[in-house]
C-alpha cells in the first residue's frame, strides 16, 4: 500500500513539473526566428537558450547569411511590436572548427 501511494505522489509530481515547464516569452520569438531561417542546408538547431539565443551547427559559407536572417527577423519582430529590443543573439558552432587562438 505504501509503495502504491508513493508511486502515485511521485506520477502527480512529474505530471505537474511538466504542465509548468514552458518557453519563455524570449524562447517563443527565437522559435519564430528559427522557423523563418530555416532553409539553409548546413545550418542545424542545436537549441534556443532562455534569452532567446539561438545555437546552431554549420558550415562557415552559410554563418553569415544566416546571421543576417536571423536579424533581419528580430528586426521585424521589434516592427511588429512583439519584441521590444533586439533578442538576435547568434551562436554559430562552425562544423571542423576547434577554436582557439588564430
Amino acid at each position: 500500500m505504501r509503495s502504491i501511494v508513493l508511486s502515485l505522489v511521485m506520477i502527480m509530481a512529474t505530471a505537474a513539473g511538466c504542465a509548468t515547464a514552458r518557453n519563455t516569452l524570449a524562447q517563443d520569438l527565437g522559435w519564430e526566428r528559427w522557423k523563418l531561417c530555416d532553409h539553409f542546408s548546413t545550418i542545424a538547431l542545436d537549441r534556443i537558450d532562455l534569452d532567446g539565443r539561438l545555437v546552431v551547427t554549420g558550415y562557415g559559407h552559410e554563418a553569415a547569411p544566416f546571421t543576417a536572417c536571423v536579424r533581419e527577423a528580430g528586426a521585424d519582430q521589434i516592427r511588429r511590436g512583439v519584441a521590444t529590443a533586439s533578442q538576435t543573439a547568434v551562436l554559430v558552432k562552425l562544423y571542423g572548427c576547434q577554436g582557439g587562438a588564430m
